[in-house]
C-alpha cells in the first residue's frame, strides 16, 4: 500500500516540473516575436543604399516641328482670285508677289476718288472758274450758272449766258455810305466787293472751313480706295519658304479666310505642349533633349525660347485639362527637317551635381510637411527627418539627414 500510495506522488511532482519548464519555454518564445515584429527585418521589406552623384528633374512633353518664324497672309478685300505665282515648297524674297485678285472695280474706285479729291482742292483754293464754291463742293443747283468775279459774291443768273460784271452805282443817298452800312460789311451776295470769306453761309455760300472739310473728306476716300486696291495683291512680308496655298485662280477669296503660308526653314522649332504641373517649372533657356519620330534612336541638344501665356484646355473622363504650349530650338537644325514632322522633348527643370540621392519610393511625407526616411541598422528600422533638394524622375537629393552608405528602406 506504501508503494502504491508513493508511487503516484512521485509521477505528481516530476510531471510538474516538467509543466514548468515547458511554461517558461512558451513564454520566452512569446516574448522573442513581440520583440522581433518593432526590430528584426521583415523579408518582404526591400532596401537601397544611399549613394553620391548627379540628380536631375525633367519634364517631358509631344509635339511637331515648326517654322519659328510663319506668316498666314490674307488678302485685304474680297473678290475673285486671277492670279496664284505662290508654289508649295518655292523660296521666295521678301517683298514677292504671292497671289492677286481682280483689280478692275478696284482701279476704278481709286480714279473716281482722285478726280473728286482734284474738285475739291480747286473748290477750296478758288482756282474753280466755273462753278462757285457750294456748287465745287456738291451742294444744290439754285438754277442757272453762276460766275465767278473777283471782289463779288458768286450769285445765279437768269441766263445761261455769263453777263459783264454789272457797273457799281453810287446809293440813293447824297452822302456816301458809311462802312456800316455799305454792301460790303453787310455781306449781300450782288453787292460790289463783297467778301468771299464769310464765315456763314449767305446765299448759299460755303465757308472755307466747309471747304477745308470737303477736302479731308476726299482724302479719305481716295485712301480707303487705295488700300483696297492694295489689298487685291499679297506679297512676301519676309523672306522664306511657301509652306501652303489654299486656293488657284477663279477661286473667290476674303480677307478672313488665310491664303497663303510662308514660314522662315532655317529656324525650325518643336513646338511642344506641356501639362499645367510641369510647366510650372519650365523656364525659357532651360536646355532640352529633342527626339524626333524618324530617328526615334537619336537626341538632339536644344532649349526653350518661347512659352505661351494663354493655356488650352480640354475635357476628358469628365476632368478639365489644361495645357501649355512652349517652343523648343535646335542648337544644331538637323539636315532635313519636315514642317509637321512629329517628336517629343525633355526639358531638364533642375539639377544637382556631387550630391548624396536615394530611390524616391523611400521618401515619405511626414507631418507639418517634413519628409521621412526608414533607415536599416542591424536587425532594427529607425525613422529619421531629411532635408530633401531636386525631385528628380527616380531619384530625390538628400542635402542633409543621412550619410553615404546607410540602408533606407525602398518599399514594404
Amino acid at each position: 500500500m506504501k508503494l502504491r500510495a508513493f508511487a503516484p506522488n512521485r509521477l505528481s511532482r516530476r510531471t510538474q516540473v516538467a509543466l514548468g519548464v515547458f511554461g517558461v519555454l512558451v513564454v520566452g518564445t512569446v516574448a522573442t516575436v513581440t520583440v522581433g515584429a518593432s526590430g528584426p527585418s521583415d523579408a518582404s521589406s526591400t532596401y537601397a543604399t544611399v549613394a553620391e552623384g548627379g540628380v536631375t528633374a525633367t519634364a517631358g512633353a509631344a509635339g511637331s516641328l515648326e517654322s519659328a518664324d510663319s506668316r498666314d497672309l490674307t488678302f485685304g478685300t474680297s473678290g475673285s482670285v486671277s492670279r496664284v505665282y505662290a508654289k508649295v515648297g518655292r523660296k521666295v524674297k521678301k517683298g514677292t508677289r504671292l497671289a492677286t485678285m481682280d483689280q478692275t472695280q478696284a482701279e476704278e474706285d481709286v480714279a473716281t476718288a482722285k478726280a473728286a479729291l482734284a474738285a475739291a482742292e480747286a473748290a477750296a483754293d478758288g482756282t474753280d472758274t466755273t462753278t462757285s464754291g457750294a456748287a465745287a463742293a456738291g451742294t444744290a443747283d439754285t438754277g442757272g450758272p453762276t460766275v465767278a468775279l473777283a471782289g463779288y459774291e458768286s450769285a445765279p443768273t437768269p441766263s445761261a449766258t455769263p453777263t459783264t460784271p454789272p457797273t457799281a452805282t453810287p446809293s440813293t443817298s447824297p452822302r456816301p455810305p458809311t462802312p456800316s452800312s455799305s454792301p460790303r460789311s453787310s455781306g449781300a451776295p450782288n453787292a460790289p466787293g463783297g467778301s468771299t470769306k464769310s464765315s456763314g453761309t449767305q446765299g448759299g455760300a460755303t465757308s472755307p472751313e466747309q471747304l477745308a472739310a470737303k477736302v479731308t473728306q476726299a482724302k479719305n476716300n481716295l485712301d480707303q480706295a487705295q488700300r483696297a486696291l492694295d489689298g487685291t495683291v499679297i506679297t512676301a512680308p519676309i523672306a522664306g519658304t511657301v509652306l501652303a496655298v489654299n486656293g488657284q485662280a477663279g477661286d473667290m477669296a476674303s480677307a478672313s479666310s488665310t491664303f497663303v503660308t510662308i514660314g522662315n526653314l532655317d529656324d525650325v522649332q518643336l513646338q511642344a505642349t506641356f501639362s499645367q504641373n510641369d510647366m510650372t517649372n519650365v523656364r525659357i533657356g532651360q536646355d532640352a533633349k529633342i527626339t524626333l519620330s524618324a530617328d526615334p534612336g537619336k537626341t538632339y541638344a536644344g532649349s526653350v525660347t518661347h512659352i505661351d501665356t494663354n493655356a488650352t484646355s480640354s475635357s476628358t473622363n469628365n476632368a478639365q485639362l489644361v495645357k501649355y504650349g512652349a517652343m523648343i530650338a535646335f542648337d544644331d537644325l538637323p539636315s532635313r527637317v519636315l514642317i509637321g514632322q512629329s517628336g517629343t522633348v525633355s526639358v531638364t527643370t533642375a539639377s544637382a551635381t556631387d550630391t548624396l540621392y536615394v530611390p524616391s519610393s523611400s521618401v515619405r511625407n511626414g507631418s507639418n510637411g517634413a519628409h521621412i526616411v526608414r533607415i536599416r541598422r542591424g536587425n532594427t528600422t529607425v525613422s529619421r527627418a531629411v532635408q530633401i533638394g531636386v525631385r528628380g524622375d527616380a531619384y530625390i537629393e538628400i542635402k542633409s539627414g543621412l550619410s553615404k552608405g546607410e540602408r533606407v528602406v525602398t518599399s514594404g
